[in-house]
């Protein structure tokens, strides 16, 4: 019998008037130089509800679902469903002298701390999707998260607004760099590193075997799969840098995230690898780029889509989240066991 593999989803309602009073008296207080409070982090695309026609129909296999929010639940959810718990996110932290938080990179260093999360769960921003049939397998065997891996350098790489990940990928690759040798993980994890399923990826690895060190590990954003004992593990190796990084209540250039977490389940070798081609990420930022994931919702390939939002003008986001959520529509018409 397979264990039991649950979904862990994080969402929050930036339009609260409420939270919106919270979240700029918090940002009053502090120097905004130096953190990413784009309404982008915050904004809803209002299509949440396809994520969950999608897992009805092409993932009922699920255990459960629990979702992390600020104290706030979709209206539209059916949350007494015996799948669905909705965990406020302040429950998570020990310290509650630094809530209220606005920094979802804290809270997904607190994943460990959802009461009864099963030992195996799948991490989903709220902007992945499931779009064709899935199996237990598609993200964990044998007990190991499935990942598609690589050796690769941890690049810069800023949006129009000069903002961007690297400062925190870098902190994230820190913690994993201290414990971890490139020649041991290469030695002990090479078949995993050069499996054929990992598509053009190898290349950034053999691209990579020169270097002395690790350079860092590849990003495949979507759907993540986890072990909670890895959290465990790395709360107990780096216990003073992950609090402090909880402590931000914004996220900040460089503080820590769950990425942590996935590279060092690649640097240690507890996963299993998975095809490359389950899924694709389509960064969008202007109009125009949403065309590429509004033809893959349609046709339903790759079996999970990503679309990261980047999006600097409002008329172009308004134009942009229409055409995605008319080829949702289109795909999942009906409502499912999980709406009222």
């Amino acid at each position: 019998m397979s264990q039991p593999i649950d979904f862990v989803l994080t969402w929050v309602d930036g339009s609260d008037p409420e939270w919106l009073r919270k979240k700029n008296e918090a940002l009053g207080r502090i120097d905004t130089s130096n953190i990413d409070a784009r309404k982008r982090r915050f904004r809803d695309w209002n299509n949440l509800p396809y994520f969950f026609r999608g897992v009805a129909k092409y993932a009922s296999w699920v255990n459960h679902i629990y979702i992390i929010t600020p104290g706030q639940s979709p209206s539209w959810l059916n949350s007494d469903h015996p799948k669905i718990t909705i965990v406020n996110q302040d429950d998570l932290f020990e310290d509650k002298s630094i809530l209220p938080t606005f920094n979802n990179c804290a809270i997904e260093l607190l994943f460990h701390k959802i009461p009864n999360l099963s030992e195996q769960f799948v991490y989903f921003n709220d902007d992945m999707f499931i779009l064709g049939e899935t199996k237990e397998t598609d993200f964990f065997k044998n007990g190991l998260p499935c990942i598609t891996a690589a050796v690769s350098p941890i690049l810069p790489h800023y949006s129009e607004d000069g903002k961007g990940t690297y400062g925190i990928d870098v902190s994230n690759f820190s913690i994993v760099a201290k414990h971890f040798k490139k020649n041991e993980v290469i030695k002990k994890n090479r078949k995993k590193y050069f499996d054929l399923r990992n598509g053009r990826e190898i290349i950034k690895t053999v691209c990579c075997m020169p270097f002395t060190a690790l350079p860092g590990f590849n990003e495949m954003h979507i759907a993540y799969s986890y072990l909670k004992s890895t959290y465990e593990e790395v709360w107990k190796a780096e216990p003073d840098e992950l609090a402090a990084s909880c402590k931000l209540r914004f996220r900040g250039d460089f503080c820590l995230n769950h990425h942590a977490m996935r590279y060092w389940q690649m640097a240690k070798g507890t996963f299993s690898v998975r095809k490359r081609s389950f899924s694709k990420m389509y960064d969008i930022s202007e109009k125009g780029e949403e065309e590429g994931a509004v033809r893959c919702i349609e046709r339903g390939k790759p079996t999970m889509v990503c679309i990261n939002d980047n999006v600097v003008d409002d008329d172009d986001f308004e134009y942009i989240v229409d055409r995605v959520n008319a080829a949702f529509e289109k795909r999942f018409p009906d409502k499912c066991e999980f709406e009222r």
